[in-house]
């Protein structure tokens, strides 16, 4: 198994347990995000999503150290299947959100 298809199948297994986690929270179509179940005041949960959370990002950051670049991570989230997608989407754009002031 190449990295390309080792990441892909780890984001589909991490977005798979996000949506698994003891007393997960649906927010829409897809499991909270670490962020939203902080706000809702479920810090147990947010700390077990954020540590999913910190495991797809790494496997996205092995891709990428890989110098197979942004777009084939990207390209990896997408082939990861909507679940996948869809979540990771929300868990990119929530961190992005943490780092402003």
């Amino acid at each position: 198994m190449n990295v390309y298809d080792e990441t892909t199948a780890t984001v589909r297994a991490l977005a798979a347990r996000a949506g698994t986690a003891e007393n997960v929270l649906f927010c829409e179509q897809r499991p909270l995000t670490s962020l939203e179940a902080r706000f809702a005041g479920v810090d147990q949960l947010a700390s077990q999503l954020r540590d999913i959370e910190d495991d797809a990002i790494r496997a996205l950051k092995r891709l990428v150290d890989a110098e197979e670049g942004y777009e084939t991570a990207l390209q990896s989230v997408q082939e990861a299947g909507a679940d996948a997608t869809g979540w990771l989407r929300a868990v990119m754009l929530a961190r992005s959100l943490e780092t402003l002031p």
